[in-house]
């Protein structure tokens, strides 16, 4: 019975089933110049009603060879440009979007180069498919393109990694 309360809901187009918090899920980063996979990163929300927002962290790193070098399990590499200094896998790189439906674009938000530790304004978007993620200063910036991954697509290590109940760690 409840099933199908539920199925008919969803058909109807009640909100609380309908809407999901847009780009929330995993992608695979590629390399500007290379155009080779360069990480896998867990976009998640957190915060509830107006206050959701949406976060990303970094939960692999790929190696020259296109093989996974390492996982949130297992972190190897130390990001010494980052206050703190923490592994690359496992840190949070994008921080306090908010989702304007107007322009359908995640905005507001921070978003770091892990490699230097510079923190950035950020507009993040959806286009033919694939994720735009712009960090930039005014408006000058940098687009990158990240592609969706499917639970399937993922390294066995990250396929039961639970965002949920994430929230972001900053470090500025």
């Amino acid at each position: 019975m409840k099933t199908g309360i539920y199925a008919a809901m969803a058909l109807m187009g009640h909100p609380s089933l309908v809407e999901a918090f847009p780009y929330v899920g995993f992608y695979q980063t590629v390399d500007d110049v290379s155009n080779a996979p360069k990480s896998i990163v867990g976009l998640y929300s957190y915060g509830s009603g107006d206050d959701e927002r949406l976060a990303g962290r970094v939960l692999a790193l790929y190696g020259k060879n296109g093989e996974i070098i390492e996982t949130v399990a297992e972190p190897v590499k130390i990001a010494e440009n980052v206050p703190g200094q923490p592994f690359y896998a496992g840190m949070d790189i994008i921080w306090d979007m908010n989702w304007n439906a107007k322009s359908e674009k995640f905005d507001g938000g921070k978003i770091m180069d892990p490699t230097s530790g510079k923190i950035y304004s950020s507009v993040i978007w959806s286009e033919n498919g694939k994720l735009n993620v712009r960090g930039k200063i005014g408006p000058f910036g940098r687009t990158q393109i990240w592609n969706a991954m499917s639970v399937d697509e993922l390294p066995a290590a990250l396929r039961n990694e639970d965002m949920k109940d994430w929230k972001p760690v900053i470090r500025k």
